[in-house]
């Protein structure tokens, strides 16, 4: 087999990085793992990586405190919320120095990309203007007096506040409030005034617990989307990722939970797609991958991005978000492939599964 060759930038003990090494010896694709850590500390190293031609993936930063340090310039205990708006000026700053440093290889993810999917007020700008259906948006307040302010002009009772440059659901805010009565559903957890991340969904009703735990996602940048009801199936409201691989979704799972929030490391059920989708008809899961693949179109050139979407319980579609490292889905298989093994076989001339799972 003629050798094919990947840059990885990646954080070695990652679950991802380990997962996508793991596909390219299945596929036997060359690939030279460099550290984010190493990456950071040296950008002009990278001149030095892979051979004019090959592929070049700068993958996400993960959870890795170290790198999240180096890039956002400041230190936060293990498990506290970590504010995006300085991290997202260092991501900014360490892509453009890798991409000085690395114009001889082709980036799978480019960084303009990387960067429009990560703040997502761009994004859903990006995809608006492309006449992607998406969520309503509020105009982004600071603090909660402006949110209350702006959700009574637009008559509006129930939002979504997510951190403007945030993952993983850490800091996603599920707010109700009818001018009398409020509660705000979240997986963060007051310490005093600081916000810890835990894997469960708690329900806060008193108004000064909620205006530290929004206050603290506003000031540092927040989007702010009108609260759109999830169809539900037998266990819960759901929503779908669907992975979209050189230009065609290769893999979809519905993500059905118990609450507002559906994410699944908050332990949220994996359901295939045809079956949260049957009552909708025959042509509900042909428009969920449709839309994904009109989404993705919006970032030409990024070879897998995984999207979001959800329906409503009269199945109005609407994209929520794309990700730029989307496509971290373990055991998740189409055809025999992961998704990873379908990122690697499109990257190096071999055919796109035509599976979807």
């Amino acid at each position: 087999m003629t050798e094919r060759r990947l840059v990885l930038v990646g954080v070695p003990q990652e679950k991802r990085t380990l997962a996508l090494l793991r596909a390219a010896e299945r596929g036997g694709y060359a690939c030279e793992l460099v550290p984010w850590l190493t990456a950071l500390a040296a950008p002009e190293r990278l001149a030095e990586v892979g051979r004019p031609g090959d592929a070049l993936r700068v993958d996400s930063p993960g959870s890795d405190p170290d790198v999240w340090r180096a890039l956002a310039g400041e230190r936060r205990a293990l498990g506290e919320w970590r504010p995006g708006r300085a991290w997202f000026a260092g991501l900014t700053r360490c892509l453009a120095e890798f991409d000085r440093h690395t114009p001889h290889l082709r980036a799978t993810h480019p960084s303009e990309h990387v960067l429009a999917m990560t703040d997502k007020v761009a994004c859903q700008e990006r995809l608006a203007a492309a006449g992607v259906p998406v969520p309503e948006a509020l105009a982004s307040p600071c603090d909660p007096t402006e949110l209350r302010a702006a959700m009574a002009m637009r008559r509006c009772h129930a939002v979504y506040v997510k951190p403007r440059w945030g993952s993983s659901g850490a800091g996603v805010m599920a707010y109700r409030w009818d001018g009398v009565r409020e509660v705000l559903v979240t997986t963060a957890e007051l310490a005093g005034e600081r916000l810890l991340n835990r894997k469960r969904l708690r329900s806060y009703r008193e108004r000064h617990a909620i205006d530290l735990l929004l206050g603290a996602v506003l000031r540092d940048g927040a989007i702010v989307q009108r609260w759109i009801p999830k169809a539900g199936g037998d266990d819960g409201p759901f929503d779908v990722r669907a992975v979209v691989s050189h230009g065609r979704v290769t893999h979809t799972i519905a993500r059905m939970g118990r609450g507002p929030i559906t994410n699944l490391h908050l332990d949220a059920q994996r359901v295939a797609l045809a079956e949260v989708t049957r009552r909708f008809g025959a042509g509900g899961q042909q428009a969920l991958c449709a839309a994904s693949e009109r989404a993705a179109a919006c970032f030409s050139g990024h070879q897998v991005i995984g999207v979001d979407l959800l329906l409503d319980p009269r199945g109005r579609l609407f994209v929520v978000e794309c990700n730029a490292w989307g496509d971290y889905l373990p055991h998740l298989l189409s055809d025999g492939l992961d998704t990873y093994d379908v990122y690697l076989r499109g990257l190096f001339g071999s055919s796109v599964t035509e599976g979807v799972a």
